[in-house]
């Protein structure tokens, strides 16, 4: 019995000291040596152009990597390269054996465009994140199809874009006033945030709190004027109990 434990017990201890000897030496002959890093980029549909710029420059970044061990390749330290990508969400490293890395990448969803007059006439943006960050400037190539934040108040206010996005959230997923027919927001000290919609030469006053409300109310509105076949120029929504309609002056 007792030689039957002993048996084992060396077995145990043989096997796991051989396949580590084995690897070992497999790895210093240079058999688990990094031949590519493979990207995956997991993205929706309608925003899977956008991170193009950020993934090119990773992988001019990954690139040192390729000759080294993937044996010795520290993942802890890919990992706080990959912490520091504002627009990266979620990752995943893993070694790929004998000759791969894999890194997995869900970027951050995003909200709006940031753009400004000059910049919008040069076709270029600064994507906002679902959390209000902002991210490194992009063109239309790249550009999803999203609502455009104007002006300077924006880029300088944290604070500004969060609402903003309160703003996108509140609207309905359908009707006249859904998050889809967002054209842009802008914002002003005195009114507030205004927004435009698609297709759409409106310009909506909606101040700076009670969005969902305003939203309601609006929509109802624009669903009235369409029925009475009445263009409206300014809608005024940010008064306590009633929407304010100037309409477009007849040619």
């Amino acid at each position: 019995m007792l030689k039957a434990n002993l048996k084992w017990l060396l077995l145990c201890l043989i096997i796991p000291a051989t396949f580590a000897f084995a690897i070992y030496t497999l790895d210093q002959n240079d058999i688990f040596l990094i031949q590519k890093v493979n990207l995956e980029i997991s993205t929706s549909e309608n925003q899977k152009n956008f991170p193009k710029n950020y993934v090119d420059e990773l992988s001019k970044e990954f690139e040192a990597l390729k000759g080294q061990s993937l044996m010795k390749t520290s993942l802890s330290q890919i990992s706080n390269i990959l912490k520091k990508e504002k627009w990266i969400k979620e990752f995943r490293v893993s070694r790929d054996w004998p000759s791969e890395l894999k890194i997995t990448i869900l970027p951050h969803q995003l909200s709006y465009l940031l753009t400004s007059p000059k910049k919008l006439s040069e076709g270029l943006f600064v994507p906002v994140t679902e959390d209000g960050e902002l991210l490194t400037e992009i063109d239309s190539r790249q550009a999803p199809s999203l609502a455009l934040l104007i002006g300077d108040d924006f880029k300088k206010d944290l604070e500004k874009r969060k609402k903003a996005i309160e703003l996108l959230q509140s609207m309905p997923a359908q009707g006249k006033m859904s998050r889809a027919k967002l054209s842009e927001v802008s914002f002003d000290r005195r009114d507030g945030y205004w927004i435009q919609l698609i297709d759409s030469n409106v310009k909506i006053k909606f101040g700076e709190n009670d969005f969902a409300m305003k939203s309601a109310r609006v929509s109802q509105v624009l669903e009235y004027l369409e029925k009475k076949d009445l263009k409206a120029r300014v809608i005024d929504a940010n008064l306590s109990k009633k929407v304010l309609v100037r309409l477009q002056q007849s040619q």
